[in-house]
């Protein structure tokens, strides 16, 4: 009985460390962005990823600094009630590497080095992948208020929408970089292909989840103003029917909840 007792006093303080260092790491999203720029320069304004025709135009980015305050006020929350769950600290140290990769991304892209910054990003991917699944597929293992199980399925679906669609904005900048054509239709129509791919099979893996659909669209209506102001009307029209397929997806996500047996 004393080791049971012991084990749970362990179990909760190892949770409550995760709390604490994952909520420390979604500041440092804040306090990184401006260091950063004070060094180096404004170096995301300008180089290979703007080069790209499938770049999202400028305004898209805005959203860092929406999905950067949700995870300071989702990890305040949860530092406050947790999420109740047995897989609470498994996302707790997934959401840390995501938060710790975002500064390294900074860094990293800093530097140029561009296929390092496509790595950093999969990785962060990776991760939230796994968090989303968990917080949207297994929500019925939650016990903290409903209100922050609604802003963490919220925030972290925002963070891999963005994210999911930055690997390959990122992919595309890597190629120019070791010399593919900037201007060349051809290629990059292949990466908004995989990056579409990629966003039905997450809607659907996700069950449409709202934050993760949000987040993509608002990324491929920006990418596709992006390839209109660049002259390319055949990417423009294709980033346009990516949203059709990702929000039709969605949509029959939503139905198929609908129809599910709520017991």
């Amino acid at each position: 009985m004393t080791n049971g007792k012991t084990e749970v006093r362990r179990t909760d303080s190892s949770v409550r460390a995760w709390r604490w260092i994952s909520t420390l790491l979604a500041v440092t999203q804040l306090a990184t962005p401006p260091v950063i720029t004070r060094v180096f320069g404004d170096f995301l304004s300008s180089g290979a990823t703007n080069r790209a025709l499938i770049t999202p135009s400028g305004y898209a980015f805005s959203i860092w600094g929406l999905i950067t305050l949700l995870t300071v006020a989702t990890g305040v929350a949860i530092l406050r009630y947790g999420l109740g769950s047995t897989w609470e600290t498994r996302v707790l140290v997934e959401l840390s590497v995501v938060y710790t990769g975002f500064s390294a991304w900074l860094v990293v892209a800093a530097q140029d080095w561009l296929w390092l910054s496509v790595a950093v990003f999969a990785a962060m991917v990776v991760a939230l992948v796994d968090v989303v699944r968990l917080v949207v597929r297994h929500d019925g293992d939650l016990t903290c208020p409903r209100w922050l199980r609604m802003l963490a399925t919220v925030t972290f679906g925002l963070y891999l929408g963005w994210s999911s669609v930055a690997v390959f904005v990122n992919v595309a900048a890597a190629a120019i970089r070791g010399g593919a054509p900037a201007d060349a239709v051809g290629w990059q129509a292949a990466v908004l292909v995989a990056a579409t791919v990629t966003a039905v099979v997450l809607t659907a893996l996700l069950r449409g989840s709202p934050g993760y659909v949000a987040a993509v669209a608002w990324a491929l209506v920006a990418a596709a103003i992006g390839a209109a102001h660049r002259g390319s009307t055949v990417l423009a029209v294709a980033s346009a029917v990516a949203i059709l397929l990702v929000v039709g997806t969605a949509a029959v996500q939503g139905a198929g909840a609908l129809r599910r047996p709520s017991g």
